[in-house]
């Protein structure tokens, strides 16, 4: 009897075991269901004019937001902004996400692909793409769509503010004129060219003297357009988001813009900074913030981190 005794515990034990690692697996999967799902679609949309495809991802919620959010990338900084906890949070928060990427510069269509670097039919195409998502009713078109550019796409975002009547906008690594008179300025000797500005025009461009780098930013006015000099972008690349400095647009856009630099970026210069909330006080309407970060280390997670910080409760607010 006693061994009878002895056994029947043992089998409490493991009943009580099966119990535990059942109740377990369903919790697991309770909160794993709880956990929102962003069902990010990779896709492409053809473009009669530039006769090649536009990449884009798209998160979309079971029905269509009232909210959205546009994503315009840099183009010297590759960043996966879809593996973000920033873009987790945002879709979270009810926003539905529309990433629009470059075609690849490569392959059979390539000088056609290189169009979508001119600011004018970069502008064109993206907002072909808006047209075309909001006519399906893929997304929604009102006044809770917030344009956020990177760099490139920081540049971009005043006129498409005006095209779609968007009334805010998230800046980030941009100045009020254009990242060809930041290359100016350092190759000019107006910008010190540190060690941190060395090692970032060698990593995004192959230059890592100052002299071949003034000789290359020369001749982007010099040579013709279909001819390289900085990289492996064009030299038209350069000059048509140089041509017309992006205050041009950006003081005719009414609405709310909310700044972001980081401070040690290469291409930031603090006497810009100071004139762009200058510049803001000039507008008939709309506002702006501005805040500055540190450890500019090319979109690293850390990056992310602290630009979630500043970005999240202004999006959520909104």
């Amino acid at each position: 009897m006693a061994k009878s005794t002895g056994l029947g515990k043992t089998g409490t034990k493991v009943q009580n075991l099966k119990r535990l690692v059942l109740f377990s697996g369903l919790l697991l999967f309770v909160l794993s269901s709880c956990t929102s799902n962003k069902p990010v679609v990779k896709q492409s949309y053809y473009d009669l004019y530039l006769r090649d495809t536009i990449p884009y991802t798209l998160a979309s919620h079971e029905e269509v937001s009232e909210n959205l959010l546009i994503f315009l990338p840099p183009a010297l900084d590759t960043v996966e902004f879809e593996k973000t906890d920033l873009y987790k949070e945002i879709f979270d928060a009810g926003y539905d996400i529309l990433c629009i990427y470059q075609p690849p510069a490569e392959g059979q269509f390539f000088y056609s692909r290189k169009s979508m670097d001119f600011k004018g039919q970069h502008i064109q195409n993206t907002q072909n793409l808006i047209s075309m998502l909001s006519k399906k009713k893929q997304i929604a078109k009102s006044r809770h769509t917030i344009l956020m550019g990177i760099e490139q796409g920081a540049y971009m975002t005043p006129l498409l503010m005006a095209n779609n009547g968007i009334d805010t906008a998230i800046f980030i690594n941009a100045s009020p004129f254009s990242m060809y008179l930041s290359m100016q300025r350092i190759a000019s000797g107006k910008v010190e060219w540190t060690e941190k500005r060395q090692a970032y025009i060698d990593a995004k461009f192959g230059i890592d003297s100052l002299h071949v780098f003034k000789q290359k930013v020369e001749e982007v006015e010099s040579l013709s357009s279909d001819l390289y000099s900085l990289g492996r972008f064009t030299n038209m690349y350069w000059l048509s988001y140089h041509a017309n400095y992006m205050l041009d647009d950006y003081r005719q856009t009414p609405g709310y813009t909310f700044w972001v630099n980081f401070e040690d970026y290469p291409f930031f210069k603090q006497s810009d900074w100071e004139y762009l909330q200058l510049l803001d006080k000039t507008k008939a309407k709309g506002g702006g913030e501005y805040h500055l970060l540190q450890n500019y280390q090319s979109f690293s997670p850390e990056n992310w981190e602290q630009l979630e910080e500043v970005i999240l409760p202004f999006l959520i607010i909104d």
